[in-house]
């Protein structure tokens, strides 16, 4: 009998990495369960078993509903989480609303689909957040953004503790600047892009496709020995100095 097909649940799947990130693992061989607050886009190529579940990444419905989906496909062995959650603003006009808001989303919810997934999952599993560099600095307005991925950085490695006796594996990649549809008044800006470029020592962008094949790896078996790590895939930003003026 061959071994059950292996089956990743992605939140955001309909965002500019979230999609790229349901793309690649079914390239890969996975089925995968794709969850957003919209239907799947059209233009979404996937290759293999997928399913699409519509909801918020809030509810407990939307949870069981994209279990069930996975169950149905074959053995739940992954969770990757890529949903989007901002508040823009300077630090001392954030309200406690604001930051529940976006807490709720990347924090909150990061945990609640990753407590069910462990519980529904075979050993050996994997999750994978998406979080970003602006865990690891500061930029002015972004504080709420930043401290929420913070948090997530903290729930990776309190899932590699907890969960590594099961042999299931907690990670997160950070993404710097990714090119995608949202934030392309910024990228399709000539003067923006190049003063954007400056602090890319690769000197390109970070393609949404790079960062999903970093997280094909850390699901994968190739990266069973790898937990509890933030691994930024940012075209080398973390590792520079800003330019200064």
């Amino acid at each position: 009998m061959s071994p059950p097909v292996p089956v990743a649940l992605v939140t955001g799947a309909g965002g500019g990495i979230g999609s790229a990130v349901v793309t690649t693992l079914a390239k890969h061989g996975w089925a995968v369960v794709g969850v957003d607050l919209v239907d799947r886009p059209a233009g979404l190529d996937v290759f293999g078993s997928t399913e699409w579940v519509v909801g918020d990444v809030r509810d407990e419905s939307t949870i069981s509903c994209a279990l069930e989906a996975a169950t149905g496909l074959g053995q739940v062995c992954g969770l990757v989480t890529a949903t989007l959650a901002e508040q823009r603003g300077a630090l001392d006009s954030l309200d406690q609303a604001a930051l529940a808001a976006v807490f709720d989303v990347q924090v909150a919810a990061a945990w609640a689909w990753s407590t069910a997934v462990v519980a529904a999952a075979s050993d050996e599993s994997s999750i994978v957040h998406i979080s970003s560099v602006h865990s690891q600095r500061a930029a002015a307005g972004m504080a709420a953004y930043a401290i929420g991925k913070a948090a997530l950085d903290a729930l990776v490695r309190a899932g590699a503790v907890e969960w590594g006796p099961r042999g299931i594996r907690c990670n997160a990649v950070l993404p710097g600047f990714v090119p995608v549809e949202r934030n392309k008044a910024r990228w399709s800006d000539p003067d923006v892009a190049g003063n954007l470029l400056a602090n890319h020592p690769l000197g390109r962008f970070v393609t949404a496709e790079d960062v999903a094949q970093v997280v094909a790896f850390l699901l994968g078996p190739e990266a069973r020995a790898i937990t509890g790590v933030a691994l930024p895939v940012d075209g080398g930003m973390l590792a520079m100095l800003p330019r200064w003026a």
